[in-house]
């Protein structure tokens, strides 16, 4: 989940022309390159959270998911493959209802 958190990072880049970024060859606006960052912020504190072993966890990583998947929507033609990673965490986040992590 940190990892594919990380990756959000790059649309952020790409937005505000921090660095050149090869991966994404559609435009990511301003306002989306805060979402990017937001997506990172809130996958990153998810998978914080779950380190912690704090019940919250999942409430941020199923808002990180929603907000990433409009973001890979938004540049399907080269985001299209987070939309794996997105199913993969949702998933695991249903499970933890039924096996919590405890």
């Amino acid at each position: 989940m940190m990892l594919h958190g990380f990756i959000h990072l790059i649309g952020f880049t790409k937005a505000f022309n921090l660095a050149p970024v090869t991966q994404l060859t559609q435009v990511v606006s301003k306002p989306n390159g805060i979402l990017w960052m937001l997506a990172t912020l809130l996958f990153v504190s998810a998978a914080l959270l779950i380190f912690l072993r704090k019940d919250a966890w999942w409430i941020l990583a199923v808002m990180a998911v929603f907000v990433s998947q409009y973001l890979i929507i938004t540049t399907w033609q080269d985001a299209k493959w987070g939309t794996v990673a997105n199913v993969f965490i949702l998933i695991a986040t249903l499970l933890q209802f039924k096996y919590p992590f405890r």
